[in-house]
């Protein structure tokens, strides 16, 4: 098997919910520091300009948006599962709780200029974010109506939190019971994201059984990590061969034929736009190779849910 290397800054929300799975899991892997904005050089020539983080790199094998390489992670190191059985919450809560929330949190996050502290270098720095990340949130949201959507955001942020709250009432230590599964990473990163903040002192507090569960799941770690510079990830693509294979590779009678040229995009946020060639699509997964001198030929992963494919 290929190294594991996550494409990654330690602040992104989404990269720690991938980091707690390697703990869970207590799996060895790279971490290719990339800045929280672009220009992001070697990721960009990996996966075709895709901005969200993180990404998984296995050899020429490129890994987009957490969820999907949470299943491709299941696949590489089975035990202990994050795929339970009699699973029902990790679909919809990926799928539609955790996209949702994901805006409503972002408005609470930095409500207060303590909550800053630690977060950027300089004023500038936490500027030049905000201008980046206005642009990147559309057209999901925006962000410079943030104080006008506080109330509506806490209202859809305390209704989840009441929600974990009695689930783990029954359940027990997870959402699913004693072990954790996809459905508790999912719920759980945003709240992590919230910890010490404003946010959790003085309007998310009264959850004693949530912050339990977060403080639960943090205790795991984040496997056995060591760095790796981002340019070395190009010539680890360079000298490998595009091997990953998804189980459900059957198109359907709509979707665009294999080798014809296609753009692949998120359709909330973040929606720069991948060129390829479609090599594999399913219900579950969308796969294009690019090729550029540095990276050699790559196959670049989507999930299928929440992305747009079209022609190109």
């Amino acid at each position: 098997m290929s190294e594991i290397i996550l494409h990654q800054y330690d602040r992104s929300p989404f990269a720690r919910k991938l980091r707690a799975a390697f703990g869970i899991k207590g799996v060895t892997w790279r971490s290719a520091d990339v800045p929280s904005m672009p220009p992001r050089p070697a990721l960009s020539l990996l996966a075709g300009g895709y901005r969200r983080i993180p990404v998984l790199q296995l050899g020429a094998d490129i890994f987009c948006d957490s969820n999907l390489a949470l299943r491709v992670l299941e696949t590489l190191v089975a035990s202990p599962p994050l795929t339970l059985p009699g699973d029902t919450l990790s679909i919809p809560v990926s799928q539609w709780f955790e996209p949702r929330l994901f805006s409503a949190f972002s408005v609470l996050r930095f409500r207060k200029r303590e909550d800053l502290k630690g977060v950027f270098e300089s004023p500038e720095e936490g500027a030049a974010f905000g201008r980046d990340r206005a642009a990147f949130m559309a057209p999901m949201m925006d962000i410079s109506k943030n104080a006008e959507n506080a109330p509506t955001a806490l209202a859809h942020a305390a209704s989840f939190a009441a929600w974990i709250e009695d689930v783990l009432g029954h359940a027990g230590d997870f959402l699913l019971g004693a072990a954790p599964s996809f459905a508790d990473l999912s719920a759980w990163h945003p709240f992590f994201w919230f910890k010490g903040s404003s946010a959790q002192r003085e309007l998310l507090a009264d959850y004693p059984r949530l912050w339990a569960w977060v403080d639960r799941i943090e205790a795991f770690g984040e496997g056995q990590r060591s760095a790796i510079d981002p340019d070395q990830t190009l010539a680890i693509a360079r000298a490998a061969e595009p091997c990953y294979r998804f189980a459900d590779a059957r198109p359907s009678p709509i979707d665009p034929a294999l080798g014809t040229r296609v753009s692949v995009a998120p359709t909330d946020y973040g929606v720069d736009p991948v060129v390829g060639e479609l090599v594999s699509i399913g219900r579950d997964h969308v796969s294009v190779r690019r090729a550029t001198s540095e990276t050699g030929d790559v196959v670049v992963h989507f999930p299928r849910w929440g992305y747009r494919v079209l022609p190109a």
